[in-house]
């Protein structure tokens, strides 16, 4: 994966086939027409022609001149009979045609995201002609889905970022002063294909450096934060703590900045000890250098640091390194609590909860509400997930279409911070490959489909509830856990099969 976001501070990229997926529904719920009725005049005869729409592909286009652009692909199956003998087997052909559907930028005092049809994409198989298509395209039911249709993307990123970048309401700008670029972003060896929205602030151009999607398989939708934006929060929440007391420890310098791979934290404090509980001599000083690594904790929008990186100078006596790791880590949770801008505040609070807490009681425990995703972080993957299901929940007599999701896993690339969401619109039908136990927690925590999606097992039950995913041989109770099927022996005893897989990740438990 490669990040380049340009001057512009975050950006927001969604996978195409989330919209594969919402265009698909809207077919099942009888929003978009499934069918297509057309006479025919081929061979001397007259036929009746009906063309049975299946599920569309929204895809993009990378060769050519005008690419990277986005077309409709239409596939499905041709039905033609003679009218003189409307009873014959009919001649069976596929559909195969695409139109030009735009992603566009609406002129709102900040722009949403919108799809615009632009005309017919090439030739389509016989006997459909590209007046049949265009017909389609322009149909009121069409049209209607097109016009209805507004991702509201950039509204939160931007209200979150103009917070952070200008934490003095006197000199912060309006929110629609902002620079919003909307741009293509087609798959590299380990993304798919993407569109992303981005942000600056206002005199930037907010165009990404490098239009290579940072949208990871199976997950739909990822919120990048651009290297320079960090460094200057964390700044700000570093100097907003050089010279002050914490945990009794005087802070005399810190540093905080992003690295490649993570947030790098340099500093010393000076401690007089008068406890006895740690038998060293007053005024310590300490020393500490190195790279925390944010992690995302599956399934909620908790942030957690793997400290492990970071050194610290000071008497090789175990009492006294982790008393002197333990005030480390309160100093940078700390400082990062004070940084203002959502993903990190959320990363002080959970190192505050996790990493800290850790340290001090021996104990890595953060209370989640399971249904999270909906009333999170304003500028970062739970409000985007929430905008994303409010844009595109939608609802007919004939069923009822639903956006759901699930916070997946964090990656610093090249001192970018990327969060990363599972979106699901579609039903899915899977197999369990895996599953990992937490003898802590002394349950299943993690759980592997057999597509190498992976979900929080609290996650995993609550969409099994919501009806969005089926694993065969296994059953939800009251969205809370999963169980085998009792009278499926292959998958009867999830103990027995897998209790061996300690799990790698963080892991905390349910309020």
């Amino acid at each position: 994966m490669n990040v380049g976001l340009g001057d512009a501070d975050a950006a927001v990229g969604i996978g195409l086939e989330v919209v594969s997926d919402f265009l698909a529904e809207l077919i099942r719920i009888g929003k978009l027409p499934n069918r297509q009725e057309l006479t025919r005049e081929f061979g001397g005869q007259t036929f009746d022609v009906v063309v049975l729409i299946g599920p569309p592909t929204f895809e993009m286009v990378t060769a050519g001149p005008d690419a990277p652009r986005t077309r409709l692909h239409l596939t499905g199956t041709i039905e033609a009979r003679p009218q003189s003998d409307p009873g014959a087997d009919p001649i069976t052909l596929p559909l195969d045609a695409a139109a030009h559907l735009t992603i566009v930028k609406t002129a709102d005092p900040i722009p949403a995201i919108a799809f615009r049809y632009d005309g017919v994409d090439g030739t389509p198989a016989f006997p459909v002609t590209a007046d049949d298509i265009d017909a389609f395209m322009t149909g009121p039911e069409v049209q209607q889905v097109l016009a209805d249709t507004k991702l509201p993307i950039a509204d939160s990123l931007v209200e979150g970022l103009n917070a952070s970048r200008f934490p003095d309401d006197a000199t912060r700008p309006e929110d629609s002063a902002w620079t919003v670029q909307l741009t293509l972003t087609p798959a590299s060896a380990d993304t798919v294909d993407a569109f992303a929205v981005s942000a600056g602030p206002p005199s930037t151009l907010a165009r990404l450096a490098v239009t290579e999607s940072f949208v990871a398989p199976r997950t739909g939708l990822a919120v990048a934060y651009n290297r320079q934006f960090l460094d200057l929060v964390l700044e700000r929440g570093a100097e907003a703590k050089r010279g002050t007391t914490v945990d009794e420890a005087e802070v005399t310098s810190l540093d905080m900045s992003m690295a490649d791979n993570g947030i790098q934290i340099t500093g010393h404090v000076v401690r007089e000890i008068d406890t006895p509980i740690i038998d060293i001599a007053p005024d310590v000083d300490i020393d500490f250098d190195g790279v925390a690594i944010p992690r995302l904790i599956r399934g909620t929008t908790g942030l957690t640091m793997d400290t492990s990186g970071i050194d610290v100078d000071v008497d090789d006596v175990d009492e006294v390194f982790y008393g002197a790791l333990r005030w480390v880590l309160t100093i940078g949770a700390a400082a990062l609590l004070f940084t203002g801008v959502g993903v990190l505040t959320l990363a002080g609070i959970a190192l505050w909860a996790t990493v800290v807490q850790f340290v001090w009681n021996k104990a890595a425990d953060l209370d989640n509400a399971p249904n999270v995703l909906r009333d999170n972080l304003a500028a970062s993957l739970g409000a985007q997930l929430s905008l994303l299901a409010a844009s595109l929940d939608d609802s007919t007599p004939a069923g009822t279409l639903t956006v759901d999701g699930t916070p997946d896993s964090a990656l610093v690339v090249e001192g970018n911070i990327v969060l990363f969401a599972q979106v699901i619109i579609r039903s899915m039908q899977a197999r369990l490959r895996s599953a990992e136990y937490s003898h802590k927690l002394r349950r299943f925590a993690i759980f592997e489909l057999d597509d190498r999606r992976k979900f929080r097992a609290q996650e995993l039950a609550r969409l099994m509830k919501a009806g969005k995913i089926s694993v065969s041989g296994f059953h939800h109770v009251g969205g809370k856990y999963i169980r085998s099927d009792h009278d499926n022996s292959a998958a009867n005893n999830l103990l027995q099969s897998f209790k061996a897989n300690e799990t790698s990740e963080v892991v905390v438990k349910n309020r």
